[in-house]
């Protein structure tokens, strides 16, 4: 599969370097092209790839895709694990979600929304230190959850550590677990810890 990691951070890097070790054709999309080595822009890299990952910060997700443009971005899968804070890190978007913002400008991508409530070590390699992890997967389209599913595998995600929210409206619930992530982290002094669904026998 062609995936298009727009960001070059931590994240990016992450998963970049964990898909394409399991296969997968990786390209990096930058604003600046010209000041990482191996990357293209925005537009190049989402007109290129079959799936695209948000790995920015929540609040530049939107003006990337711009970037790239509605027309290039068309029905592609958009994998969403971004966050949004202000300066201060409170929630940059109150009762709102970057996955329903996307969705919402760019109405016929099919954005799903995962792996924001946890660490990027623990994005691509979740149960080789904990002994259980949850996955959230939040988006309208049923093909496209089946697609980031398949990539979650690929990141070492166990299919029943695997949780359908439901549509896009459900990102919202975990973006704003991001104060009780950090509040977690704080009192753990680390973040290399997630959050685990208990289910009753």
């Amino acid at each position: 599969m062609r995936v298009a990691v727009l960001g070059t951070g931590k994240v990016g890097s992450a998963l970049g370097t964990k898909l394409a070790s399991t296969g997968h054709e990786v390209l990096y999309g930058s604003r600046n092209p010209s000041d990482v080595a191996g990357t293209r822009s925005h537009r190049d890299a989402v007109e290129w790839a079959d799936v695209v990952i948000t790995a920015l910060p929540g609040t530049d997700v939107v003006a990337a895709l711009d970037a790239g443009g509605a027309d290039v971005l068309g029905d592609k899968v958009v994998l969403d694990p971004s966050a949004a804070f202000t300066a201060e890190m409170a929630m940059a978007y109150p009762g709102d979600s970057v996955a329903q913002r996307v969705q919402a400008r760019f109405p016929r991508a099919r954005v799903v929304k995962t792996l924001n409530t946890m660490n990027f070590t623990i994005m691509v390699d979740p149960m080789s230190s904990l002994a259980a992890a949850s996955v959230f997967v939040s988006g309208d389209d049923s093909k496209a959850k089946s697609v980031v599913r398949l990539l979650l595998g690929d990141l070492g995600w166990p299919e029943e550590s695997v949780l359908d929210l439901g549509g896009v409206e459900t990102a919202l619930a975990t973006e704003h677990l991001a104060p009780l992530f950090f509040a977690t982290a704080r009192a753990l002094g680390t973040p290399t810890f997630n959050f685990a669904v208990s289910r009753a026998a």
